[in-house]
């Protein structure tokens, strides 16, 4: 015995007899299926015979549904309505993207806080924020909407086509509460395990050297090969991390993390810029949307320096 014996062979004359049924017409029926009248009107005698029950009532202009027909019709026009709404989820289309690649740590730290609220202002758009760890990318084979770039050669960008200066880095030694509940000193710095982003302890030779201590360092190095991991450690206070102020904004605000006493501000050899090879109106908002959240930061770094009492003299705040 076959599935479904109750219904009719040809199931055409079911879609024959919706349309019919939905327009109450032969003649706008034939119209939308692109059918002659006769043809239709054929499907329905054969679907009534099929089903050995009358389905219409023909009038001289008019035609009306029976008991049966209007049964049939109801069924009919749930079900291709449901199976209407799943073969368009199907072919629904995909949503443009807007890309932005980005330097890690500012990917972690800066974009993605803020996935929520580019969502909720772009929604028929998917954001895909992609970390890139390439120094220097060429960037005539980039094809993301938005590049943001932290690099030493300022040099190669600036005023450059497409190139935005975002803004310098901002350094410091920071520590957690975890380490010590007094406030550490700045010559305590040289005493306590130090923890590394990069192999090369660029940013603490750099600060170190800056910074003027008296003493020989003998904290222990831990190299972390990332500052996320860098910070990470730091904040389940394994040690002492230099990093950019701005990128920790939040952590310093709550007092997660703190700087030594008496700290000087300096800036490392790195800068950040975003390149946008192609305009558009959605990617010149993001951009400027970039420009006004980091002079904001770099506002709201001021005000701690000012609260903390952190000495700024070897920074420039315009610097660009």
């Amino acid at each position: 015995m076959r599935p479904y014996s109750h219904l009719p062979y040809s199931h055409n004359s079911l879609k024959v007899f919706e349309a019919v049924a939905r327009l109450m017409s032969f003649t706008n029926a034939a119209q939308e299926l692109n059918v002659t009248q006769s043809a239709v009107s054929r499907q329905i005698k054969q679907l009534e015979q099929e089903l050995n029950c009358e389905l219409l009532i023909r009038k001289h202009r008019t035609i009306e549904l029976t008991e049966q027909g209007k049964d049939l019709y109801e069924v009919l026009r749930q079900n291709f309505h449901n199976l209407d709404s799943l073969i368009s989820q199907w072919k629904a289309p995909a949503k443009k993207r807007i890309v932005i690649k980005s330097a890690l740590s500012y990917a972690t730290r800066v974009l993605m806080p803020n996935v929520a609220m580019l969502n909720e202002k772009y929604p028929e758009h998917e954001i895909v924020i992609i970390p890139s760890i390439e120094e220097d990318p060429p960037l005539e084979y980039e094809d993301s909407d938005l590049l943001i770039l932290n690099t030493r050669q300022r040099e190669r960008y600036i005023g450059k086509p497409g190139i935005t200066f975002l803004r310098a880095e901002y350094m410091a030694p920071v520590y957690t509460e975890l380490m010590s509940e007094q406030n550490i000193q700045i010559e305590d710095v040289l005493n306590l395990p130090h923890l590394h982003a990069t192999l090369d302890h660029q940013d603490w030779k750099l600060w170190l050297a800056n910074a003027n201590l008296q003493g020989k360092k003998k904290g222990r190095d831990t190299v972390f090969f990332s500052l996320d991991l860098a910070l990470s450690a730091c904040l389940s206070g394994q040690g002492v991390t230099v990093t950019d102020l701005l990128l920790v904004l939040p952590e310093l605000k709550r007092k997660f993390l703190k700087c030594p006493e008496n700290i000087a501000l300096q800036h490392s050899d790195w800068q950040y810029f975003c390149y946008q090879k192609n305009r558009s109106p959605i990617a010149n908002e993001i951009l400027q949307w970039l420009v006004e959240q980091t002079e904001s930061d770099v506002q709201q770094l001021k005000r701690l320096c000012g609260e903390f009492a952190w000495q700024c003299d070897q920074v420039d705040w315009n610097k660009g």
